[in-house]
């Protein structure tokens, strides 16, 4: 089966676009209705978003939304453990697209310049008191990684656990990868609504393998591969 196929046979909702810029307009429309009606459930909403180069097209549309992100509080599934002018710095990224937003919403970015293990436990303190989040963007690497919770790593099976007590832990560098922060699947598996931003023809086939019952330690990704999940995808 293709991994649309395998997708809705799992009861995910599957979004298909013809290029980047629809993918883009079609994942900020669903972020933000997602975050409407968390708002009108509870009276405010929280997001986690990711890295990467895919996001930036979507949250500059999120930019230019007309939208009450008074009430919304925005913070990062991961995190290169860099600050915010540092070229690789997620936060930096989402600073630079989407400077307004952050102004009128609460902006919890994980990292904080203490040390590697001190922001772990500062990011799992302030999650403790966000769960469950209401959206949760996440994306896929090549090797079918995400957030930073990476094929093999030791620990990898307790952090992909629900019952894992840390919610944000310390990923430390590995070769050339810089050091890290990351949500875990305690975090991410409990979230309200989790979405998957994933473009080209070999994550494609990567995303397949992992819905075909894939062993999770070996592709991360199909271990947050359950309902409630939007899946988009783009050539």
């Amino acid at each position: 089966m293709t991994a649309e196929q395998q997708a809705v046979s799992r009861s995910l909702d599957w979004h298909a676009a013809d290029g980047p810029e629809q993918q883009a307009e079609a994942v900020a429309k669903r972020i933000l209705a997602l975050l409407g009606d968390a708002i009108e459930q509870r009276g405010q909403a929280s997001l986690a978003l990711s890295g990467g180069r895919g996001p930036e097209r979507f949250l500059r549309r999120l930019e230019q939304a007309d939208f009450d992100w008074e009430k919304v509080t925005i913070t990062q599934v991961d995190e290169r453990w860099v600050p915010a002018e540092h070229e690789q710095s997620n936060a930096g990224l989402i600073q630079r697209c989407m400077p307004q937003v952050l102004q009128r919403a609460t902006w919890l970015p994980t990292y904080q310049g203490q040390s590697l293990q001190s922001d772990a436990q500062y990011c799992h303190n302030m999650l403790v008191n966000l769960l469950p989040l209401d959206v949760i963007v996440l994306g896929m690497g090549p090797d079918g990684h995400t957030a930073s919770l990476f094929p093999h790593m030791p620990k990898l099976g307790d952090y992909l656990s629900e019952q894992h007590p840390e919610l944000c832990i310390a990923v430390p560098e590995a070769g050339e990868r810089l050091p890290r922060l990351s949500m875990t699947a305690a975090v991410i598996n409990r979230a309200r609504n989790k979405m998957l931003v994933v473009s080209g023809e070999d994550k494609h086939q990567q995303l397949a393998s992992a819905l075909g019952a894939a062993n999770p330690l070996a592709l991360p990704i199909a271990a947050f591969l359950s309902p409630p999940m939007d899946i988009f995808y783009s050539p």
